[in-house]
This record gives structure tokens, sequence and C-alpha cells, in this order.
């Protein structure tokens, strides 16, 4: 049977500053070559770079409403993405302790 999770009790602060540390540790990892990030993120982050850099950007801006769409489309997936890889780093972190 499911477990029900009471959102009354739930901490959204803490939560994000523990989010955040763990992904300034989980940059620091990467840069010093400790850590290996998965190919997911990797191609987000270019994919994202490319779309708002390119031309095809840029067409959508005839459209009010389409411009911000897209963009807050384009933040969501990487943010989720990160959010998917912060977790992925702790459990790296908690298997390297445990060794």
């Amino acid at each position: 049977m499911a477990k029900l999770v009471d959102i009354s009790k739930m901490s959204l602060k803490s939560s994000f500053t523990k989010r955040r540390t763990t992904f300034w540790q989980m940059v620091r990892a990467i840069y010093q070559f400790k850590y290996k990030p998965s190919w997911l993120l990797i191609l987000t982050i270019l994919g994202a770079g490319i779309y708002v850099f390119s031309p095809l950007s840029m067409l959508s801006e005839q459209h009010y409403c389409i411009r911000y769409i897209d963009d807050a489309f384009i933040i969501f997936v990487v943010l989720k993405v990160l959010s998917h890889e912060t977790l992925r780093y702790s459990r790296f972190k908690a298997r390297e302790r445990r060794f």
C-alpha cells in the first residue's frame, strides 16, 4: 500500500537549501573530475544552450505568449534534469562514504 506524505509537515525552505548545497558540491566534484555527470545532463544543457542562441528561438518572438512559453519549457526541462542529477550525485556520495 502506498505511503501518504503529509505536506503540511514538509519544510520547503530546508529541502531547497539542501538541494542547492548538493548542487554546488556536484559542480565542484565535476570540475575536479571526481564525478562524471550523465549524458542526459550534458545533452540537455547543450541542447538548451543551442536552442536559446539559435535563430529557431527567434522565430517564436513574433507571438507574444509563445515567446515566454517555449523559454519557460526549456527552463523547466533543465531544472528537472538538474534535480534528477543532484539525486544521482547524492546516491554516489552515499556509496562513496560506505566504502
